[in-house]
């Protein structure tokens, strides 16, 4: 091509540019890579429960002949055949049945049906203790067919199917006029001094025959009190609960009759006290020991009358 040729090309495209600018025209775009396909969403997390399978029951062992087993869920014997759903592989199997030895069979499924025994009787315990604990003080709880123990707070007496509450007296507390006497005449304070605790009266209010009532105590915060039955000692037409020694040291020390108590836990804030051996007539009371505090003086006293018919002691 010659210089003329060469200079009527260029000048030709120079006038068409300015045509397709003017025409809206946008000249071919360089080649893209097409855009790679949308990827899926990645999947939502699974849970637990959908990634692991729910096992099949522990089942038992099918003991062969030949010293290995088979873990069954269960097995069937007909027709000289034993069928049995395979834990292994979770389909149902065939064996001949002499393959297998039924005395160890037989043996470990006693024991164990004897475990799972001892495993239910492990769980009902601790759900009987769970469902103790979570009682509040204000759920009725049964203490015998058709009795139920009231809702407040207070100790309560149980007998011959009955219940009753018991009355809560303020107890006196004075020092001994005697102790006090030998101190005032004595030059160094060197004698103990004791402190009775007496309630007014020679007998309690409230009276039964039952010589092994049971008790209730439901208390008004869910504390757990130190609870002591006391025989009282009447004498001057009062009825003597404890006395308390203090001596020089100020070391104090209580000196009571008590009768020994088992206590049980029923609910939250509710217990229950038992007797060990039957009490004989006469007057008795519970104390509530307050640590570091000594006893709390609002007492709950009972009497035990002789049942009927029986003779009194000489």
């Amino acid at each position: 091509m010659n210089a003329a040729s060469t200079l009527r090309c260029l000048c030709a495209a120079l006038v068409a540019a300015p045509v397709a600018l003017a025409l809206g025209q946008q000249p071919p775009a360089p080649s893209q890579p097409a855009p790679a396909p949308d990827k899926p969403a990645p999947a939502a997390p699974t849970t637990q429960a959908e990634t692991i399978p729910v096992p099949l029951p522990q089942g038992t062992r099918l003991y062969l002949k030949d010293g290995n087993y088979l873990l069954v869920r269960e097995y069937k014997v007909a027709n000289g055949r034993v069928s049995y759903w395979s834990v292994e592989r979770g389909a149902w199997e065939q064996i001949p049945d002499d393959l297998v030895d039924w005395d160890s069979t037989h043996r470990g499924e006693a024991e164990g049906a004897e475990r799972k025994r001892q495993i239910d009787q492990k769980l009902e315990e601790i759900k009987e203790h769970e469902r103790a604990v979570s009682l509040t003080v204000d759920t009725s709880i049964e203490i015998a067919p058709g009795l139920f123990l009231p809702d407040a707070p207070g100790f309560y007496l149980v007998t011959n199917g009955t219940i009753a509450s018991l009355n809560q007296d303020l107890a006196n507390s004075h020092m001994s006029m005697k102790q006090l006497f030998v101190q005032v005449i004595t030059p160094v304070p060197v004698v103990p001094t004791k402190h009775d605790v007496t309630l007014k009266g020679e007998h309690a209010k409230m009276r039964i025959r039952d010589l092994q009532p049971e008790f209730y105590f439901r208390t008004a915060d869910q504390r757990e009190p130190a609870i002591i039955l006391v025989r009282a000692q009447v004498h001057s037409g009062e009825r003597h609960i404890t006395a308390f020694l203090t001596n020089i040291a100020h070391e104090t020390r209580s000196k009571e009759t008590r009768i020994p108590l088992s206590d049980w836990v029923v609910a939250q804030g509710t217990f229950r006290y038992t007797l060990g051996q039957k009490l004989e007539p006469g007057e008795y009371a519970f104390v509530e020991s307050v640590p570091e505090q000594g006893i709390d003086l609002y007492i709950w006293d009972f009497g035990i009358d002789a049942p009927a018919g029986a003779s009194p002691k000489k």
